[in-house]
């Protein structure tokens, strides 16, 4: 399987509508996309203090390599990164293996 994480930093002046929206868009590719095992959306609060500015979070789990390989260009999921996209101010993506 493979896990797939990707943290967001919004623009200034996103609401938490938005940020709301773009969670139901992110966690609802799970009944459009095959090969999703798993998608949870949420806010950082780690007590750390490491987040870098990074205040949410997407989780996703893939069967395996090919049904992550493709979801990236999927339709679906590019609807939702062509919503995502203006409010981002940063954005990192880490995923393995396991």
């Amino acid at each position: 399987m493979i896990h797939h994480i990707a943290l967001f930093q919004w623009k200034p002046g996103v609401s938490a509508a938005q940020e709301a929206q773009v969670g139901r868009l992110l966690t609802g590719l799970k009944a459009r996309i095959p090969g999703i095992v798993s998608a949870s959306f949420g806010r950082q609060n780690s007590p750390e203090g490491l987040g870098k500015g990074m205040g949410v979070g997407l989780a996703v789990v893939f069967s395996d390599a090919a049904a992550r390989d493709a979801y990236l260009p999927h339709p679906a999921h590019q609807e939702v990164v062509a919503a995502l996209k203006p409010l981002l101010a940063d954005l990192v993506v880490l995923d393995y293996e396991f």
